[in-house]
């Protein structure tokens, strides 16, 4: 009987012809491209799902919070009383945009000098003093929170942040760290309260049909505008409400062609919303 012994193996077998460190980058190539594609899909899932949320949860989310931090209990009746001239026209507005029912808007005051405005979470917006100083009439301090209540309306708040909370519970997971991952926190806040090019269209587009109703033309809704256009090289940082939107000469031009031809009389802001420099803030 013959002796068996076992056949000589290929050296060739299992060995990838390639360098093992064209390998290393292909592998990790393809995991990235799988992060990325899967980051996508939740990122922009939850910012479809999200406005599916009832507004009573969203608003529960934020509640008093916004109210507690820019008016104390002690606040002084200059404050109280442009805070009221300010919810009482966003209840106007939100008349004529046929906001639904159920959704409750809560107007704030901040003392913060930068020409700014901005819609969170819960139907919260929040007015700085700054924007209130660089405007001369109700129109154009009504196209600004038009404006805002738009995204409210149309659960962009609650959009922006279901994405950013996606994102960091995904990289939280991948990641191994319960604080939703040190490497992606600046994105995902970025992500909280960011809205896209088309949100902040579709905002302008409502806004300007809210002001030819509540009006009966749109005439100044171009004012805020025009002062971030001639003064945008003095402002510190551009205001946020500007951001993610057409260039500030695109929008005054879409805004214009809606005016009256006939001359229109501006009506003036209200005297609690004027002369705020003495008045005491938290």
């Amino acid at each position: 009987m013959s002796e068996y012994s076992n056949p000589d193996v290929p050296h060739e077998v299992n060995v990838s012809e390639k360098t093992p460190l064209h390998d290393f980058l292909r592998l990790s190539l393809g995991a990235f491209l799988m992060i990325g594609a899967l980051a996508s899909f939740v990122f922009f899932a939850a910012r479809y799902f999200a406005p599916m949320i009832p507004f009573r949860y969203e608003e529960a989310l934020n509640a008093n919070a916004l109210k507690s931090l820019f008016r104390s209990e002690f606040a002084p009746p200059c404050l109280i009383k442009a805070e009221d001239a300010l919810q009482n026209l966003a209840d106007e507005l939100a008349r004529a945009m046929a906001l639904s029912g159920d959704i409750r808007l809560y107007v704030h005051l901040s003392a913060d000098a930068q020409p700014n405005a901005f819609a969170t979470l819960g139907g919260n917006i929040v007015v700085n003093r700054g924007l209130l100083k660089r405007i001369g009439s109700e129109n154009a301090l009504a196209m600004v929170l038009a404006h805002e209540i738009a995204h409210i309306k149309n659960r962009d708040p609650i959009a922006a942040m279901g994405g950013g909370i996606a994102l960091s519970v995904l990289f939280s997971a991948l990641i191994g760290d319960s604080d939703g991952g040190s490497l992606f926190s600046f994105s995902a806040a970025t992500a909280q309260s960011s809205f896209s090019r088309d949100q902040e269209s579709a905002a302008d587009k409502e806004a300007i049909a809210a002001l030819r109703k509540y009006y009966g033309y749109t005439n100044g809704a171009d004012e805020f505008f025009l002062y971030i256009l001639q003064n945008s090289s003095a402002l510190v940082n551009t205001p946020a409400f500007l951001s993610s939107h057409p260039a500030t000469l695109s929008r005054i031009k879409e805004i214009q062609a809606t005016f009256s031809p006939d001359s229109q009389t501006l009506k003036p802001l209200s005297e609690s919303l004027q002369n705020l420099e003495n008045c005491r803030f938290n």
